[in-house]
């Protein structure tokens, strides 16, 4: 018979050690952030003010698809949570997000309704 050795059986993911990660932080609150909103239908411009106070900028998550944009951020147990339909469909490689001392600012322009209009020639 062998000698049996308390031995700690590690999973392990390329050279990262999985038992020694830090773990996730508890959430014990969700909560729908404060936010306004603004478009102007003559220049086809939106824009948006989310408040997020104390959240670190590495710790927001912006998601936007053209007809809405998903936003999650996290701090000491608190998870804000926004999923917002835009009024008109927008241009996704126009929007713009700025992050500053806990206020999220987000701009971009409506999608012309006309961009993926094919041009027919008359005979």
């Amino acid at each position: 018979m062998s000698d049996t050795k308390d031995e700690k059986i590690v999973e392990t993911k390329g050279n990262e050690n999985l038992a020694e990660q830090p773990k996730e932080e508890e959430i014990f609150w969700r909560i729908r952030p404060y936010y306004s909103t603004d478009f102007d239908d003559e220049t086809g411009e939106y824009s948006a003010r989310v408040e997020l106070p104390g959240v670190p900028k590495e710790r927001v998550k912006l998601r936007v698809l053209p007809d809405l944009f998903d936003l999650r951020a996290t701090r000491e147990h608190t998870q804000y949570l926004l999923t917002e339909y835009f009024p008109y469909e927008m241009d996704p490689a126009s929007i713009e997000a700025k992050y500053e001392h806990g206020l999220l600012l987000i701009k971009g322009k409506f999608k012309d309704p006309l961009d993926s209009a094919v041009e027919i020639h008359l005979e």
